[in-house]
């Protein structure tokens, strides 16, 4: 894939600006795949390959292939904008350095990093993954629509390292907003903050199923319930405005 054909696809009115910002990256349970780029430059890169290894080994040369188009493309696009790229960051390195080891030290990030510790030492020792049956939560959801025991995991699992990621990206934009008084960083830290925040809602929600279904190690997960949660109230105290953030395409109707 060339640049040109980049440029193409940046340029198709079908898709919604800026969409793949402020996602998950779970492709495979998103309803709004025909209108992102990111996707369909994936699905371009993969079209041919058929299995695991083959794509695999096509990822990483077409990442290579694909950053020095992109290179390409932004000295381009800086020339025509009259940037110097040379000349661009230099003194803004240590206010970035600052900022991201702000964000690292950050309560939110500690209880994310617990989190993910624990839910990950839980989920490799437990044992309650060989069955799979769909409980009722009572006020919450019936048993026909409740996830089974497998779902539940899938999406702890999905969500066990993202949460953090979009957690320390969250604070390092608001660190980095606070440092240079730019508010368009202030907007983006909420927009990452959010989806931090619906990864937590949807582990607390799978955690719920998979306390419903067990008998044993119950205060094993409940920890991990009570760490999520506290993770939640922080990071809505931190970020106020973070759950009306509206995210192009999955909040505004687009």
């Amino acid at each position: 894939m060339d640049k040109d054909r980049i440029k193409e696809l940046a340029e198709n009115p079908d898709f919604i600006p800026g969409i793949y910002n402020y996602c998950d990256r779970w492709c495979e349970r998103c309803a709004f795949t025909s209108r992102c780029m990111n996707f369909a430059v994936e699905k371009e890169f993969f079209q041919e390959q058929e299995s695991s290894d083959e794509m695999n080994a096509a990822f990483w040369e077409t990442i290579s292939s694909t950053f020095e188009v992109t290179i390409s493309m932004l000295y381009d696009l800086a020339q025509e904008r009259g940037i110097d790229l040379d000349a661009v960051g230099e003194d803004q390195d240590a206010g970035h350095e600052l900022a991201m080891q702000r964000a690292r030290e950050h309560i939110c990030t500690i209880l994310a990093k617990k989190y993910r510790e624990m839910a990950k030492e839980w989920l490799e020792s437990s044992e309650v993954w060989t069955q799979d049956v769909a409980v009722k939560i009572p006020g919450v959801i019936s048993a026909g629509e409740a996830p089974g025991l497998q779902e539940s995991k899938e999406i702890i699992s999905w969500y066990l390292f993202l949460i953090e990621a979009k957690i320390v990206r969250a604070l390092h934009g608001k660190a980095e907003e606070e440092e240079c008084e730019l508010e368009s960083y202030d907007r983006d830290a909420d927009g990452s903050a959010k989806v931090a925040l619906m990864g937590i809602d949807r582990s607390l929600a799978a955690w719920g199923v998979v306390h419903a279904n067990i008998v044993r190690d119950r205060q094993g997960v409940q920890d991990i319930l009570f760490c999520l949660d506290r993770l939640r109230r922080k990071m809505e105290t931190v970020f106020p405005q973070a759950r009306s953030f509206v995210r192009p395409g999955f909040d505004d109707g687009q």
